[in-house]
């Protein structure tokens, strides 16, 4: 989400520098310009982002400290300061000239719409369900604004595109643009695998739902709702939010930060054993 890095901006200067309005979500300045000293070169450092984005469903810092960018970096910083930018660190690609504009192509849940590839939008439109984004028969609900006003999400085409030609412009300084192109490619392909994984469990705790073996929702609907996080009823559902919101989210991340290891075996490797777990779970519930 754009919040939580555009809080130090008053409403009007990012109308002056952005052409946008930034929202307050509990954040501020002194998250990365630390008090006291308020330096920026503190806050130009990988370790200024570390206190938010590791761990969990934020291992951005681990996956970066351990690819190759990283590893260059720091060997660097450490020995020859004056070629410590020979590889990126999070500012580089994030922040690029202290932009605080933090938008990523596919964003925080690799989320956008509308998608070309019909396959891919089969995946996405169930995982749109389980978020609450569509209904039980793929009609936009009132969360939809929700997402767009926080801008979780590309919601068109073109900004989708906008976003992901920021970021290989930034790629091509250093890199070939095939080489950008060809990896940014493979990026987007393990996130359409992840996908697939996780719509077919969805769609195994949906049908738990639907035949009443999980009491449906309050409000009715027979669709898990992801966004109610661990607040679940059976270990099923806690199984699919950590699919979610931790095994998906290193499968695509560690994808776009270089580092194939976060994203085969911490990320879709856990994916597939969750979904065998999952499918175990719910022939022991229909079983019972």
């Amino acid at each position: 989400m754009r919040g939580c890095h555009t809080l130090g901006l008053t409403d009007e200067k990012a109308r002056l520098t952005e052409g946008r309005k930034y929202y307050r979500y509990g954040m501020d300045c002194q998250n990365c310009h630390t008090r006291h000293a308020f330096l920026k070169v503190e806050a130009a450092e990988p370790e200024a982002c570390m206190t938010c984005h590791m761990g969990f469903d934020h291992a951005q810092l681990e996956m970066w400290f351990g690819s190759k960018h990283g590893v260059t970096y720091n060997i660097h910083r450490a020995v020859d300061t004056a070629n410590q930018d020979r590889a990126p660190k999070c500012q580089t690609c994030h922040m690029p000239g202290g932009n605080h504009r933090v938008y990523s192509a596919w964003g925080f849940l690799a989320v956008r719409l509308p998608e070309e590839d019909k396959e891919w939008m089969e995946y996405r439109a169930t995982i749109l369900k389980a978020l609450g984004v569509l209904d039980p028969q793929g009609k936009p609900t009132a969360r939809l604004d929700v997402v767009k006003a926080a801008e979780m999400a590309r919601l068109t085409t073109e900004a989708f595109h906008a976003e992901r030609t920021r970021y290989t412009g930034i790629c091509i300084r250093c890199h070939a643009p095939y080489f950008v192109n060809e990896n940014i490619k493979n990026a987007d392909m393990m996130i359409k695998e992840a996908d697939k994984l996780f719509a077919e469990a969805i769609e195994i705790v949906a049908g738990l739902y639907r035949d009443g073996i999980i009491p449906k929702r309050k409000d009715g609907v027979a669709y898990p709702d992801l966004l109610t996080f661990y607040d679940v009823q059976t270990k099923i559902e806690g199984i699919l939010y950590d699919m979610f919101m931790d095994h998906r989210m290193k499968t695509f991340q560690g994808a776009f930060h270089m580092n194939y290891d976060y994203s085969t075996w911490y990320g879709y490797a856990k994916m597939k054993q969750d979904l065998l777990e999952i499918k175990e779970l719910e022939k022991e519930m229909r079983e019972k």
